[in-house]
C-alpha cells in the first residue's frame, strides 16, 4: 500500500523548499569574502616604475625612458631625502655616472624638473646608451656614503606618452579637397 501526501502539504512544502534553497545559496556565496583576503592589506607598487630605499633616501617610481636599445635614455623618478642633512646620491647605469646632492627633508625629480612646490632641483640623470630593449629591466646602481651601493632592476619604457619627451597627440581633421557630393540614383 502506497501512501500519498496530502495536497495541502505539497502546496506548503514547495515554497519552503525554495526558500531553503535560496538561503543556502546566499550563505554559500557570501562565504567567498571570508576565503579571499582583502587586497588593501597587500603592499604593491601602483606605478610602472620601481621603488627602493637606500639609507635616508627613498627612490620612488624609477624608470628609464628611451627610444630603443643602444640609444640614449633618461632616468625618471623621485628621490626623497628623509634625513636631517643633505645626501649625495651617485647613480651608475652602464658607463654613465651622475652625482646628485639632495637637500635635507626634500624630494627632487630625477628628470631635473621641480617637484611640487619645491624649487630644489637636480641635474637630469642621463644614460648614454641603454643596454636593453624597452620592456626589459636594466640594472642601475645607487650609492650613498652612509648606506653603500644598492643595485636596482629598473624597468625600461619606450619614449611615448605619458613618459619621456613624447606628448599625447590626436590626429587632426582635414577637410577633403573635393567636397562635391553625389546623389545615388533613385
Amino acid at each position: 500500500m502506497t501512501r500519498r501526501l496530502s495536497s495541502h502539504l505539497n502546496a506548503v512544502s514547495r515554497p519552503a523548499i525554495g526558500a531553503l534553497a535560496l538561503a543556502a545559496t546566499a550563505t554559500t556565496l557570501s562565504g567567498c569574502m571570508y576565503l579571499s583576503p582583502a587586497q588593501t592589506t597587500k603592499s604593491y607598487e601602483a606605478a610602472d616604475g620601481t621603488d627602493q630605499t637606500i639609507g635616508d633616501v627613498q627612490l620612488q617610481n624609477l624608470l628609464i625612458v628611451t627610444s630603443a636599445k643602444g640609444q640614449p635614455g633618461a632616468l625618471q623618478g623621485l628621490a626623497v631625502n628623509n634625513g636631517q642633512s643633505p645626501v649625495t646620491l651617485t647613480v651608475k647605469a652602464g658607463q654613465s655616472t651622475a652625482s646628485l646632492t639632495i637637500p635635507a627633508a626634500t624630494a627632487v625629480r630625477l628628470d631635473g624638473k621641480p617637484s611640487g612646490d619645491s624649487t630644489d632641483t637636480v641635474s637630469p640623470v642621463s644614460i648614454a646608451s641603454v643596454a636593453v630593449v624597452p620592456g626589459s629591466y636594466q640594472s642601475v646602481s645607487f650609492t650613498t656614503s652612509s648606506a653603500g651601493t644598492t643595485a636596482v632592476q629598473v624597468p625600461v619604457m619606450i619614449d611615448q606618452y605619458p613618459y619621456g619627451t613624447a606628448t599625447e597627440s590626436h590626429p587632426t581633421y582635414t577637410t577633403p579637397a573635393n567636397t562635391q557630393t553625389h546623389e545615388p540614383p533613385a
